[in-house]
């Protein structure tokens, strides 16, 4: 399909042409004064001039045909309307579908729910075996926690290099700094870890706690003793990089570092005595990390963050299960609020294509003027020209008024609009007849969002817990079951 252009003044701007042609023909003496009719001037320019009212008319005859699928689009919508409208008023299906969206998700949160309650039950023994009454505290985050004890090695390492410096300079003072801080460290974090122990009810945890404590004390005070003089040792050695001369010296501070014990220790210089003030130090440090590692009663953290854990679970499925029926009847209510303002909807759209339609009319109407004057006002400058320099009298056809043959119509237009109009009538009936069941059924199903979420959905969370209840004890093993009359 060709694409048609609307007239933008196309034929006025010819006027100084056909001025020229004008002077130029009648210098020749042509049309001869017996001609009776257009020449070929004339005649082309009242084909251009036709041509561009049938381009009008072909534009405004599309616009037409568009509006009138309009009208019969709007007709089809209607039925439309009519039947949907009846299917909501009678459709009492909301709880069916609640009911059949519930059932979807039961197994999951029976699961869930028996998960939380064994969880429950599995925490509520431990802390009534151990005489537990407080709430479970541990470090919101492990990985924190440990971090810290990184920092503490790594302080310790950084200091103990100094101290440890010898011939080979501070490199070969942190060798032996890092296995030092890391067993001082890792033994104290390990013993705090298990001094938690001793908050227990049973008798040979509580003595392996207490134990810890005692080990925590004897290690912490000897090993220090031994580093602090293992390091007066180690600054003799001649050659550090040999394994035998190491040891050596390890053996000779030994029995210094006993002397610890009987309170009579032997650090040879100050240097040695904040070595070992410095250890101990960090030893209570990474002694206080292991046993706030986890709740002060051993298990118990863990038990508590899996009953956290699965009770997070069920809130989540229980949350989504609330979502999904709250999703369903909103889903309801935005058809039934959708189809209330469908007529007013479709009623301004068609107002609209009637005021494009009218406005179409009148551009047509306007455009042929337009057309009509240029074409009279063209053969007009034309004639004028050529009678001005003739010398013989002009043809008799020079004194009529030029006209088109070409008529445009809008006729139809009148019959779009009236059928456009009828469509408005009838949707706006439609809808005021409607109006009044779908307020009705948007006030049902509100009720229906209130009673679901507080009494169905309750209900039904109620039925799993149940469920959940009964299906551990069916798994429980029982010497007698009491059968339900």
């Amino acid at each position: 399909m060709g694409t048609y252009t609307s007239y933008a003044g196309q034929i006025a701007t010819k006027l100084q042409d056909y001025r020229a042609k004008g002077q130029k023909e009648g210098s020749k003496h042509r049309p001869p004064p017996d001609a009776a009719g257009p020449d070929q001037h004339e005649s082309e320019l009242k084909a251009e001039a036709e041509g561009h009212l049938n381009t009008e008319q072909r534009l405004f005859d599309n616009t037409l045909t568009e509006l009138a699928r309009s009208s019969i689009e709007a007709r089809q919508k209607a039925i439309e309307l009519r039947a949907t409208y009846d299917q909501l008023v009678r459709d009492d299906t909301a709880s069916s579908a609640i009911d059949a969206e519930l059932a979807n998700d039961r197994t999951r949160l029976v699961h869930a729910a028996e998960l939380r309650i064994r969880a429950d039950a599995d925490l509520r023994y431990f802390r009534a075996r151990n005489d537990v009454q407080e709430e479970a505290s541990f470090p919101d985050s492990r990985y924190w926690h440990i971090g810290l004890l990184f920092l503490f090695t790594l302080g310790e390492i950084l200091v103990n290099a100094f101290f440890y410096e010898n011939s080979d300079g501070l490199l070969g003072g942190i060798t032996v700094a890092t296995g030092i801080a890391f067993l001082n460290i890792g033994a104290a974090f390990a013993l705090g870890f298990g001094f938690r122990f001793k908050n227990l009810i049973d008798l040979d945890k509580r003595i392996a706690g207490w134990a810890c404590l005692v080990a925590f004390v004897l290690i912490s005070i000897f090993c220090n003793s031994l580093f602090a003089a293992f390091r007066s040792e180690y600054q003799l050695v001649v050659d550090a990089s040999e394994n035998a001369q190491v040891f050596q010296a390890f053996q000779k501070a030994w029995p210094e570092a006993l002397l610890i014990f009987r309170l009579d220790p032997h650090f040879q210089d100050h240097w040695s005595f904040l070595l070992f003030a410095i250890g101990i130090l960090l030893s209570i440090l990474a002694f206080y990390k292991g046993y706030t590692f986890d709740d002060r009663f051993p298990g118990h953290g863990k038990k508590t963050r899996v009953y956290r854990a699965a009770l997070e679970a069920e809130a989540e499925q229980q949350d989504r299960v609330r979502q999904k029926v709250k999703e369903l009847l909103h889903h309801r209510k935005a058809a039934v609020q959708a189809a209330l303002h469908e007529p007013t909807t479709q009623v301004g759209m068609l107002a609209r294509r009637i005021a494009d339609l009218t406005h179409a009319r009148q551009e047509l109407d306007a455009q042929s003027s337009a057309i009509q004057r240029d074409y009279q006002l063209v053969i007009e400058a034309y004639r004028h020209a050529n009678t001005s320099v003739r010398a013989v009298d002009a043809p008799a056809y020079f004194k009529d008024v030029p006209t088109l043959s070409t008529r445009i119509d809008t006729s139809a237009a009148a019959r779009v609009i009236a059928d456009l109009n009828d469509v408005q009538q009838e949707l706006k009936a439609l809808g005021d007849q409607h109006r009044e069941q779908l307020n009705a059924k948007l006030k049902a199903l509100h009720e229906d969002s209130s009673t679901a979420m507080t009494d169905t959905v309750s209900s039904y969370l109620a039925e799993v817990a149940k469920e959940a209840q009964e299906a551990i004890a069916r798994r429980t093993p029982t010497i007698h079951r009491v059968q339900a009359a």
